[in-house]
This record gives structure tokens, sequence and C-alpha cells, in this order.
């Protein structure tokens, strides 16, 4: 075998073997239908460069006519491969669009059958024999040759218009990318020359060494560039969505965004290429902290918007390749959400005022009160010596007031601190809750019945409290009885004493005033407090007029008994 003859086979052996290998490594490509498009491209032409090698070795002439037709047949199907990789590659849809699919199978058995007919009608090629450079067979190319050589190239050149419209619409770096592609075309030359007698070349397709060049340069190259570049990955991942996004490769450089980023950080076009941390150092430092939220300011700080940014790996083959920083306008809800912090710290400090002001009422007032106190013991102990009856009558009247004032206090205190909130709730029975506090709340003078026992649902606290409170009024308000009922949802406390008067009603559970009476004033606004934090509504009934009636709506409640609950 001549040394020309052996780098022919030798040429077209390389390539044969690279495409056949880094079949293997197509599996890094994300895109299914790319990645069988590449795969298709990468067979084909490996099995294309080993007719090539038949071609050229030193058999018969009909064993070199036999790999030209076989040649023929797969090099005609490389091209369709190569035109389903690049509509694919570049994010269209031809390849699945079933009239250029039917249309395409159809025209390639035509042209394949006009082919392998050839030694019978002989208008496609012929053959002679030559020895120069070496010995081997030279095809003479008729007219249908030509068309459909035509045709093809026509069809491959469309694969290359669509992957440079794509790199020139890429914000990527994508030279490296280009440049392999470029190369691809370039055996295109070879063939071309190789038609006039001075050039040296033997006529053959010299594509299979264009296409090898190609699968070595996208998959173990430039994989990077090739797995970042495709339009499918912009426009359905970065374009299309409506959040800012920005790419980085791993080690940290920017190479890519979309157009909202582009809008939202000025200037992003001049640092594509250059260091994340360097560009945009606020987006890097908001990336490596816990604080998920940037704050940008618009001109002269008139506007403010958040973003609450996200940063995802971006993989090939379990290997991080690099990072999608995702930016979310949050702005409304992150207003919403300073504006709620900042009501939260007003009503913490105003509940710090309020435990202070409950603080200074149980100090001050009580300290009053004990000062006060220490001197009515005093005129007490001598109280022997007082000879008029309204002196006597004064001293009562300061005890009383004394001990209204000390149940103002505690009740006010109590209401400061907010204690009258709602705890766990239980199943009980009324009279069961009554009576585990009657003895040491009720007044000897006043007789609590209940005429309807219940089992309950409550905070056992709060209703204890509710119940003490509507005792004091009954005691109070000149009661001899409190009559406790209950009915579909609705506890009744009621009184045998006057009835409080219509007009006044209204003002009954308003903190302030002194509605029945100066000392039942705060009871009702208290009783009500305590209703409300457990979920029940209080009232009067207007309607009542032989006493009081007080009705506690919204309680839980099953079956009904009857009971007493008096004074031992």
């Amino acid at each position: 075998m001549e040394a020309i003859q052996l780098v022919y086979v030798g040429g077209f052996g390389l390539a044969a073997i690279a495409c056949l290998l880094s079949v293997r490594r197509v599996s890094q490509v994300t895109d299914a239908d790319t990645q069988r498009g590449l795969s298709a491209l990468l067979v084909l032409n490996g099995i294309w460069a080993l007719t090539h090698i038949g071609r050229v070795s030193p058999l018969s002439a009909t064993g070199q006519i036999a790999f030209y037709l076989v040649g023929l047949v797969v090099g005609l199907a490389t091209v369709g491969a190569w035109l389903y990789f690049c509509s694919a590659y570049t994010g269209h849809d031809y390849h699945r669009r079933p009239w250029i699919r039917k249309t395409s199978i159809s025209v390639y058995l035509s042209i394949v059958l006009i082919k392998l007919t050839n030694p019978i009608h002989g208008m496609y090629f012929d053959t002679t024999t030559t020895t120069q450079p070496f010995a081997h067979v030279v095809v003479g190319l008729d007219t249908i040759h030509w068309i459909v050589t035509g045709f093809s190239y026509a069809l491959a050149s469309i694969g290359f218009y669509l992957i440079f419209e794509m790199l020139d619409n890429s914000t990527s770096e994508v030279r490296s990318l280009g440049v392999v592609v470029a190369t691809t075309a370039l055996p295109i030359v070879f063939y071309v020359s190789s038609l006039t007698d001075t050039s040296g070349l033997i006529t053959l397709h010299y594509e299979p060494l264009g296409i090898a060049v190609f699968a070595i340069g996208v998959l173990f190259v430039v994989d990077d560039e090739f797995a970042a570049t495709p339009r499918f990955w912009r426009t359905q991942i970065i374009d299309d969505i409506d959040e800012v996004v920005v790419v980085t490769d791993d080690d940290g450089y920017v190479r890519d965004y979309n157009q909202r980023a582009s809008e939202l950080f000025s200037g992003l076009a001049e640092v594509k290429g250059r260091p994340l941390a360097e560009t945009l150092p606020e987006l890097k430092q908001i990336t490596a902290s816990e604080d998920n939220i940037m704050t940008i300011c618009g001109q002269n700080d008139e506007t403010v918007r958040y973003l609450y940014v996200t940063n995802t790996t971006l993989t090939q083959v379990n290997t991080d390749v690099g990072q999608a920083i995702v930016c979310t306008d949050v702005t409304s809800a992150e207003q919403q959400h300073r504006e709620l912090k900042r009501k939260n710290e007003q009503l913490e400090y105003k509940n710090e005022q309020l435990d202070n002001f409950a603080n200074a009422i149980t100090h001050e007032l009580r300290n009053t009160l004990t000062i006060a106190g220490g001197y009515l013991e005093e005129i007490s102990t001598q109280r022997a010596a007082v000879t008029t009856t309204s002196g006597g009558e004064a001293v009562e009247s300061i005890e009383e007031a004394h001990d209204r004032m000390e149940r103002i206090v505690t009740d006010l205190a109590r209401l400061a601190r907010s204690e009258y909130r709602i705890g766990e709730t239980e199943i009980c029975s009324l009279t069961t809750i009554v009576e585990a506090v009657h003895n040491h709340t009720d007044p000897d003078t006043l007789l609590v019945d209940i005429n309807t026992d219940v089992t309950v649902e409550v905070d056992r606290a709060l209703f204890t409290e509710l119940y003490i409170t509507a005792v004091q009024f009954a005691d109070l308000y000149g009661a001899d009885r409190l009559t406790i009922g209950a009915d579909e949802g609705t506890v009744t406390f009621t009184t045998d004493s006057d009835p409080i008067p219509t007009e006044v009603l209204d003002g009954v559970f308003r903190y302030g005033e002194a509605t029945p009476s100066a000392e039942t004033g705060m009871l009702f606004p208290t009783m009500e407090t305590i209703a409300r934090s457990h979920g029940w509504s209080v009232d009067i009934d207007s309607t009542y007029r032989d006493g009081v009636r007080i009705e506690i709506c919204g309680v839980e409640m099953w079956s009904d008994n009857k009971g007493q609950c008096s004074k031992n």
C-alpha cells in the first residue's frame, strides 16, 4: 500500500473511530431530541467514513464500487441526521413535524432507489480505473448525481444557518463553538477541489472528516459552551420566565442572563465573562448568605424593590458546571411583611407599656391604699372615742371605698396584662365548676341556685372568673339570690335585685362609666372582656324586669339536669 493511500485510510479510519467512540459521551446532552440526533449523526458518519476506507483500499473494482454504493446511501442518511440534530439543538421543532418527516423519508427512499439501480440505468454515475495517485476506481458523475449533491448541500446549509443564527443571538461566550461548527463545513472545499485534475486529491466526499472534528470539538473541547448555548435552554428556561436569571459557570464567571436581568442590572452586557463577585458583588453576597431577600433602590432611592434570590446548581453527567441565580420580585409581599413586622414591634412596645402600666397600678395605687389603710386602722382603733353616728358611718364608708379600690386595681392590672386569654378547654359539669369555688367566693348573704345543670366545654379558669364577676355584681347590686340557668348554648345569671334602668343599659359594658352604679361600674366591662376572649358574647336581657338577667351566649353544652349549689 502506497504512502498516500495509507494517509487516506488512516484519516478516514481515525474519523470513524472518533465518531463511534464519541457516541458514549452523547449522554451528557440533557435534551432527548438533541441526544438522539447527535447519536445518529455520529454513528452514520462513522459508517460513512468506513465506506471511504473500502473505496481507497487495495480491493477489486467491484469491491470498491460496492463500498461506494453503501457510502451513497449512508451519506445521504447522514444529511438527515444532521438536520434532525440542528433542529433539536437550536430549539426548533422541524424534526417533529409529521409532514416534514414523511416527505423526507419518501425523498430519501426515492433517491436511494435511483442510486442502487444505477448498474441498470447508468444515469447516476459511471466508473473507470486509475493508478494515480494510487490504484482506485474513478467515479464519473452524471446529471442526477449533481442534482442530488446540490440538493444535499442545500439541506446541510440549512442546518448550519440554524446553528449560526443561534450563536449570533446568544449572550454566552460562543467563539470557540463557532470555530468548531465552521470547521465542520471546511471538507466541502476539499471535495470541490478534488473535481479538478490539478488538486492532487482523489474525488471523494470528505465530509466525514469535518463531522469527526465536530464530534471531538463539541463533546471534548468546548462541551461547556455546547451544553449551555442552545436556544431551547434560553427560550424555554431563561427568556420565557418572568424572573431575573443570571447564569455563571462553575468558577463564578458570568456566562449568560436574560432580558429582565439586563433591565435590572445596568451594564450587565459589559461584565459578561467576568467574575460575579466583581461585577455584581451584592448579588454574589446574597447568594452566599442565609438572607434570601435583596434590596434594589431606584434612582435617588425613590423606589425600592425586593427580590427573593435562589441559587440552583447546574449539572452535566453528575458534574457541577455552573449556577443559575434566579431573582423573583417579591416587593409587595415583602412590604406587607415589613409593615406587619413594624406593627408587631409597635404592639410589643404597647404591650410593654401596658405591663409597665399594670406594674404602676399595682405598685403605686396599692402602696397609696396601704398607707391610707394604715391611717384608717389607726382611726378605727380610736373609733370608741368617736361619739357621733356620722363619724362611724364615715369610717365604714372609707373601709368600703378601700375594698372597692382594691378590686378595681386588681381588675385593671389583670386587664393591662391581658390575662383574660383562653387556654385549654375541658368538658365538665356546670354544677361542678360552681361548687368548686362558691364556698370561697359567694357572700354569706347571697344564695346561688342552679336550676339547669349541663355539661359545658369551657376554659375552666375563665368561666370561673366570669362566675365570680357575676356573684360580685349580684352582691353589690343588692340581690339576695343568684340563679344560674342554661339552654341552647346560653348560660344565664339572674338576680332578684332591682332591674337596671332602661336608659342606662347601653352604657353598662363601657369602661369609665359608673353604670349601673359606682360600685359595679367595672364589673360588666370586665365580664364582657372575659367572655369575648373565649369567643362568647354577653348581653343584658332588657325584657326581663323582675331583676337583672345576664346572658352568656356561644357556650358549648350538652344534656340537662337539675341541681343546686348553696352556701354551706
